[in-house]
């Protein structure tokens, strides 16, 4: 399964509606798995509503969101994840989201 498959299965809608949120794939080595990433989640305790935009917006202050912020989220994700394999170490997901938004000219 392709990370973009992967992550199209993650409902952060619901997520969110539990109390939790994916902020990070990390691209690190665990006894406990064979895959080569994993999702941080944590646990969101102020506004859900706008968890995600307030997020993005402190990666790049002016990101206006044009299209669904979920799928935006985890097509950076995705890009984190490809990033870091092509690099063959973690990436920090701020460059992750800069690196997207620039390429894909959001």
């Amino acid at each position: 399964m392709s990370h973009e498959e992967i992550l199209s299965t993650i409902n952060f809608d619901n997520l969110l509606k539990l109390g939790y949120a994916v902020i990070d794939a990390r691209y690190c080595d665990y006894e406990i798995t064979d895959n080569g990433y994993k999702f941080v989640i944590v646990r969101v305790e102020g506004d859900r509503d706008n968890f995600y935009l307030e997020m993005m917006k402190s990666y790049l202050p002016s990101y206006q969101p044009g299209k669904d912020i979920y799928e935006v989220w985890s097509k950076v994700l995705a890009h984190k994840i490809a990033m870091s394999e092509i690099l063959k170490r973690d990436i920090s997901i701020k460059v992750a989201f800069h690196d997207f938004w620039e390429i894909n000219n959001y």
